[in-house]
């Protein structure tokens, strides 16, 4: 996990002047990405995830391609620059994130994507950003050959297995692009640690301009989560795969990297040292977090697009790394453990997440390295938090279950300095070794969720200004996730915290309680306020209304529809006209309001109708009514395919109430406690929520 990259430079995103009144407008100063104002659409709590479908995908690349014209100076495009679409990622709330690759005379440009973000209808752009800080006049011919340009990368790391081809690239993550190329050397570092190093080599004159790290060193018998556990695995008839069948990629096995294999479906004996057992906590883990990424944040695996990545134990050190393909996990220093408890794994999961959001890649300097295992920290606190298991409650600290040194948790999220790590960001941080560099956004996450003294959770110091209250670690992770998904190269704190600003305003447009919140951590981490950072003033003509629907549930079968009411109050100030949407929605369905518009204080009805293909589950629809002075939300829960009462097959993402029946495999079982079914952590033979009849 250790980073000996040079620091790349600052780029200042712009910022957002942000009201909840009738318009928002852009403040532009002269830096490499602009926000732009955020889109009007509501929040949903919690969220599910819907994927938009190709229409709202089409206006969404249409909006894209106006914003890249229309902000070509502000991204420093020259004549020769051309922008491709290399991505689209779907995020919470159903915002969509589209990446630009950008090339220059033909040589991809590094540090130069465009990430565009707007909202779920594809219609609205909420921010414009790119890392590039300068227009690339640069000659593309190189004066140093491949082989010259490798020989140089080799250097750079004592053991050598292999050198990919060299690839020549304009690198413009920093003040002055030029022409270089990359070469990617895969070896290991004087420690032994496993190392894909990008090395960025001048093309003009063979020094040695960036470089960064891919490793991030960092039903069964679980030793770490409790007994028995369910996990996802696959196979039958006598020939079983620690491989999950439901999440692409995701496998677990020993250092060979093949899943481990049986005659049956019951893996591990329990034991700390047993390698068996370590998978079935990874597995265990890993499948929490993907769970997680989709209920609570909205993204679609670990890579953004459905995809997940394998994971190893068995490593014959005190670590856990990711090395940008798979995960892979060592042992305590005792020799008594496998290095597999939840937070840990996640943690290592987290580095995936970094890589494949916003411009991609690990990054290259100390500040980089220290955002990126501080995020792996963030999802580690998320997944525990999601899977409330209670042989390992959620808590702030790192590690401290499989007591890696023999000194308890490796980091403190609530107080960093009390493992010796900065709980404040300064000038030192870029020249901070990368694990102590996670320290403050650390910090800033805790602040943001729980605040400064939460109640019957650990205090936490803040750094200057006064003390702050959380928003709760869902929204938190929401706003942070949103962030992550603006990344570019090369990622700062300052970048980091006019993401999270932006996004913040994006997710939670009818107030400023959650903006205000997140700026307020920053600052309480001693990380400043942004150039042209505005004020948030909510709803400044004093004119206002409440929404509520009912009834907020409802159950239907495929291709059949729903019908609920819609109402509105004037609560302060004048009545003003209000217009009416859905958002949230499953494949296949629609929601119509009758009528379209109202004034506040009026009701209206809201039909949502599926299709014969809509898929079982059970969906946050949000209900938007948005006027010129406010906008506020009502969820209905939509169920298809369930019926209330049960009798059918079980279906993973349905709503179960306590007495309903189901089959599955041929096997009857009743409800015994309310909740929605989630895929590889159930099915429902699990006593604490199934039995059979």
């Amino acid at each position: 996990m250790n980073s000996k990259a040079k620091l790349g430079a600052v780029a200042v995103l712009a910022t957002v002047a942000m009201t909840t009144g009738p318009a928002a407008s852009a403040a532009v100063p002269a830096a490499a990405a602009q926000a732009v104002p955020a889109a009007r659409t509501a929040p949903a709590d919690p969220p599910a995830f819907a994927p938009p479908g190709p229409e709202a995908r089409r206006r969404a690349a249409a909006s894209a391609a106006d914003a890249l014209s229309a902000r070509s100076g502000a991204l420093f495009k020259s004549p020769d620059d051309t922008f491709t679409l290399a991505r689209t990622v779907i995020g919470t709330r159903g915002l969509q994130y589209l990446t630009y690759a950008r090339t220059y005379r033909g040589l991809p440009v590094y540090g130069g994507d465009v990430i565009v973000a707007t909202d779920g209808t594809g219609d609205q752009v909420g921010s414009v950003v790119s890392g590039q800080q300068a227009e690339i006049k640069v000659d593309v011919k190189s004066k140093i050959g491949a082989d010259a340009a490798a020989t140089t990368a080799r250097r750079l790391l004592p053991t050598v297995e292999s050198t990919d081809t060299p690839r020549l690239v304009v690198h413009a993550a920093g003040p002055r692009p030029r022409t270089a190329w990359e070469v990617v050397v895969t070896g290991a570092t004087a420690n032994g640690t496993p190392s894909v190093l990008h090395v960025f080599v001048d093309a003009r004159d063979g020094s040695v301009v960036d470089s960064y790290d891919d490793v991030r060193a960092g039903t069964g018998n679980s030793f770490y989560n409790g007994n028995p556990v369910t996990i996802q695995t696959s196979g039958s008839g006598g020939s079983y795969s620690m491989t999950d069948g439901t999440r692409s990629g995701l496998r677990c096995g020993g250092q060979n990297g093949a899943a481990y294999t049986g005659t049956d479906d019951s893996w591990g004996n329990g034991r700390g040292t047993d390698l068996e057992t370590a998978c079935v906590d990874a597995l265990y883990a890993a499948q929490r977090e993907w769970d997680m990424l989709r209920s609570w944040l909205g993204r679609n695996g670990f890579n953004g697009s459905g995809g997940a990545f394998p994971a190893r134990v068995g490593l014959t050190d005190v670590n856990a790394y990711w090395n940008g393909s798979f995960t892979n996990f060592g042992r305590n220093q005792a020799g008594s453990q496998q290095a597999t408890p939840m937070d840990v794994v996640a943690h290592e999961f987290g580095h995936a997440i970094f890589q494949f959001s916003g411009s991609g890649g690990a990054g290259s300097g100390n500040e980089a390295g220290g955002l990126n295992e501080s995020t792996g920290d963030i999802f580690g606190a998320l997944t525990e938090h999601f899977a409330a298991n209670s042989a390992d409650p959620p808590d702030y600290t790192v590690g401290e279950e499989v007591n890696l040194t023999g000194n308890g948790p490796i980091r403190n999220m609530y107080n960093p300095g009390a493992l010796g790590d900065p709980n404040c960001y300064s000038s030192a941080i870029p020249n901070t070794e990368v694990h102590a560099a996670a320290g403050p956004q650390n910090h800033w996450f805790y602040l943001l969720a729980e605040g400064s003294n939460p109640a019957g959770k650990p205090s936490s110091p803040v750094c200057s200004g006064p003390s702050l209250t959380g928003i709760g670690i869902q929204k938190a992770g929401q706003i942070f996730m949103a962030g992550l998904n603006s990344k570019t190269t090369p990622w700062t704190h300052a970048k980091a915290r006019a993401a999270t600003v932006a996004a913040a305003r994006q997710l939670f447009p009818g107030g400023c309680t959650e903006v205000n919140a997140v700026k307020a951590a920053w600052s309480a981490v001693s990380v400043p306020a942004q150039s042209g950072e505005p004020t948030c003033t909510p709803n400044p003509t004093g004119n206002d209304f409440s929404v509520a629907v009912s009834p907020s549930s409802a159950t239907v079968q495929p291709g059949g529809s729903a019908t609920a009411t819609l109402s509105t109050q004037v609560t302060s100030g004048n009545a003003q006209n209000v217009t009416l949407s859905a958002s949230g929605l499953p494949s296949g369905a629609t929601a119509s309001f009758s009528p379209a518009s109202i004034s506040s204080g009026q009701s209206a009805t809201v039909t949502v109708a599926t299709s014969a293909n809509t898929p079982a589950g059970t969906y946050a629809v949000t209900l938007t009514a948005t006027g010129p002075d406010a906008v506020h939300t009502a969820q209905l829960t939509l169920t298809v395919g369930g019926d209330g009462q049960g009798g059918g097959t079980w279906a993973a993402w349905t709503s179960y109430a306590v007495g309903d029946t189901v089959t599955y495999n041929g096997v009857g079982y009743r409800c015994l406690q309310g909740h929605t079914s989630v895929p590889g952590w159930e099915p429902p033979n699990v006593p604490a929520l199934w039995q059979r009849t």
